[in-house]
């Protein structure tokens, strides 16, 4: 089967999967200030690291020119590009390995994987930007393996509007700039690149002069104090971040993470200038993730989870010649049941059952273990309630009530209590 077609079937059924699981009332989090930005039908004039300018100012767009309601506008700007990114994943990883079973069995343990299948289930931004970020990938690894001129221009663009999505991004320069290295010999394409990405990332820097911003905002938040609590960290508060990273890592992958070393190795021994570009961009992306000192770090590495699903890919390429791996190939599909037997297992425990009486006011540890927010508890009508918790929740609130304000004026409390 066609490369173009195995990668529309994968889009399609993940599509689907993301869709039917997608949440039935807005979760908790950040996605009701998204919403109500949207709602607003305001586009952003700033450039922060909160307002994920192209994320939004894409959604406002479809909801004030195209007259779509803002909860299902920002519904589809998770579901599609995830499905899309996954669609995608299929594709870097054929860059490198001929045979389409592997590819499409470790695409599918990347879109199985909790992290990204949760954030192609709520309303955040990290769906749209592993979007941009497999594209930059993806056309990384071209303009190495191919003489098309064009790929390394592209790199420059992508990975320019890329931070327009999320200043994270930014974890990918050293790799670009390796790639710069390595491709010097065409001068032309290489500094047309570099050039590109330096107007899209300076243009960040005009949009705030011209309100009157201070460019320091474009990496830091004004009530933020993240940055600081970073590197305010003790040395055992390292350790715990490796423990919670490592702890990510084998919930996202489970046993998939045993074929990542062998690939590394063979990724190593047969595409070694590739190699050294996706070590740079795994080493940069891997450690913001692991150090950054935010309450939800786990988002932060899905970057690197694209990149790592490679990797397994080239290690089960490289086992399957001496084991029969082939046997595996609907392995990914017990995922599911891998999150439903943990959710169980940790419920069982002492410590599960007060965590799940804790925050039963978003479902528990179903909120917490299991991706799909499909008949979930939403922040509107825990709201709406004014329930009463131990965790802070002024800022949701307030914002849940200006949302509902917003939509008071065509809609009866009776919708709103649904959405």
């Amino acid at each position: 089967m066609a490369k173009k077609t195995i990668s529309f079937l994968i889009f399609l059924t993940f599509f689907i999967i993301y869709d039917a699981g997608s949440f039935s009332k807005i979760s908790f989090g950040d996605g009701i200030g998204f919403v109500l930005d949207v709602e607003k039908r305001d586009f952003l004039l700033d450039f922060t690291p909160l307002t994920h300018f192209l994320y939004i100012n894409t959604a406002v767009f479809f909801s004030k020119f195209l007259g779509m309601d803002s909860v299902a506008v920002m519904r589809l700007m998770s579901v599609i590009p995830a499905a899309i990114t996954v669609s995608l994943v299929f594709v870097l990883i054929k860059e490198l390995i001929e045979e389409n079973w592997i590819a499409v069995m470790s695409t599918f343990v990347f879109g199985f994987s909790f992290t990204f299948w949760r954030s192609a289930e709520t309303v955040e931004v990290y769906a749209f930007n592993a979007l941009w970020v497999i594209l930059f990938v993806l056309y990384a690894i071209k303009s190495l393996r191919h003489d098309s001129q064009n790929y390394m221009v592209t790199v420059g663009v992508l990975l320019g509007i890329s931070l327009w999505v999320h200043i994270q991004n930014i974890m990918l320069l050293p790799a670009y700039l390796f790639l710069l290295y390595q491709v010097k010999s065409d001068r032309r394409n290489t500094a047309i690149s570099l050039l590109s990405f330096v107007i899209i990332f300076s243009l960040m820097f005009y949009v705030n002069h011209l309100q009157h911003i201070e460019m320091k905002y474009v990496f830091a938040s004004k009530n933020g104090h993240w940055i600081q609590s970073t590197f305010d960290q003790s040395l055992m508060d390292l350790v715990k971040d490796v423990v919670k990273a490592v702890s990510f890592l084998v919930y996202n992958f489970n046993v998939f993470i045993l074929f990542s070393m062998s690939g590394i190795v063979h990724l190593y021994k047969n595409f070694k200038t590739e190699s050294l570009f996706l070590f740079t961009a795994s080493v940069f992306t891997v450690g913001f993730a692991t150090f950054y000192a935010v309450s939800d770090n786990y988002v932060f590495f899905i970057p690197f989870y694209i990149i790592l699903t490679l990797f397994i890919a080239l290690g089960i390429k490289t086992l399957s010649s001496k084991y029969a791996l082939r046997k595996l190939r609907f392995a990914p599909f017990l995922t599911p049941l891998f999150y439903l037997c943990s959710l169980y297992v940790v419920s069982s425990t002492p410590q599960g059952k007060k965590f799940h009486q804790e925050k039963m006011y978003k479902n528990g540890l179903t909120y917490y273990m299991l991706p799909w927010l499909h008949d979930n508890i939403g922040c509107i009508e825990f709201t709406l309630r004014d329930a009463q918790t131990e965790d802070p929740m002024i800022v949701l609130k307030k914002t849940a009530r200006e949302f509902i304000q917003l939509r008071k004026k065509y809609q009866s409390m009776e919708e709103i209590r649904k959405l």
